[in-house]
């Protein structure tokens, strides 16, 4: 069985690595009401055929348009956000728990850099608990730069456009032993409703297509409930719960998923490159 086994796996590398079974797919298209999705084998497409799929794909990894991002540049708007949430909450705290208003702070921040020019020459490259004491270490890191932009509310515009609803949904959901009691809801004859159901109304997510799968890996109902409410809008008008559900989970797994995404374009282009270099084209130029 041991030797079967091993035969039928280097069948299957082998044919994953024979570029006669390399296939581009092409943009899915409805056609006649019914999704259709062209494709065509590397090895059959011509040259002009051959560098357009290869420009796309530099595209999809490398675009520079921020309405638009290739993946590594997204990568990079992602751990900008981030950074952007955890300065936020970083102030709330402060105000929260310290009773340290961000103008206060500010002041105290501005006199710690004007007594210490010398030692503090760059605030991009210098974190806040160089400065400040007791810092707990989710907010050590953030720059001093950045706690300034936040202090006088420049920390920018949240923009949720790769957040999207079929992206929150796939994180699934777990109740936590609060929300399964809070969220439990009786029919007029006594019967117990459906909780998924339950989340759906509350939630106002009525579409006949919309799915909610439980697991132990998902969002609580209220985590959900800040990411289905989330808008484009400014850091610092963003709630507690949202910010925190983005910089602990949510962006986190839109980095992942990214990065997968990565995986697959550079695949693509590893196979056109093969291709290519078997018909003697030069791709790229």
């Amino acid at each position: 069985m041991t030797i079967i086994r091993e035969r039928l796996e280097e069948a299957m590398a082998s044919k994953k690595t024979d570029i006669k079974n390399f296939i581009w797919k092409g943009e899915k298209k409805e056609v006649n009401g019914v999704m259709m999705q062209e494709e065509i084998r590397l090895i059959d497409a011509d040259e002009k055929q051959l560098k357009k799929f290869y420009n796309h794909c530099m595209s999809m990894l490398y675009n520079q348009d921020k309405q638009n991002p290739g993946r590594y540049l997204l990568l990079d708007i992602i751990k900008d956000q981030i950074a952007r949430c955890n300065c936020e909450l970083f102030l709330r705290w402060l105000e929260q728990e310290k009773g340290k208003p961000r103008f206060t702070f500010l002041s105290d921040v501005r006199t710690i850099l004007d007594n210490n020019k010398d030692s503090i020459p760059d605030t991009n490259n210098i974190p806040i608990s160089t400065i400040v004491g007791g810092c707990p270490d989710e907010f050590k890191d953030i720059p001093i730069s950045l706690i300034i932009d936040g202090c006088i509310d420049r920390l920018g515009y949240f923009n949720k456009q790769h957040i999207t609803l079929s992206f929150i949904l796939k994180q699934g959901l777990w109740f936590t032993q609060q929300e399964l009691k809070d969220l439990t809801e009786k029919n007029e004859d006594g019967t117990t409703r459906d909780r998924v159901e339950v989340v759906k109304e509350r939630l106002g997510l009525t579409k006949p297509d919309i799915n909610i799968y439980i697991t132990p890996k998902g969002l609580s109902f209220a985590q959900l409930k800040a990411m289905t409410s989330l808008r484009s809008k400014k850091y610092s008008e963003l709630t507690t719960d949202q910010l925190k559900t983005l910089r602990n989970i949510i962006l986190f797994a839109l980095s992942d998923e990214v990065r997968f995404h990565i995986s697959q374009w550079e695949a693509r282009v590893s196979q056109l490159d093969e291709v290519a270099k078997f018909k003697g084209i030069t791709l790229g130029k």
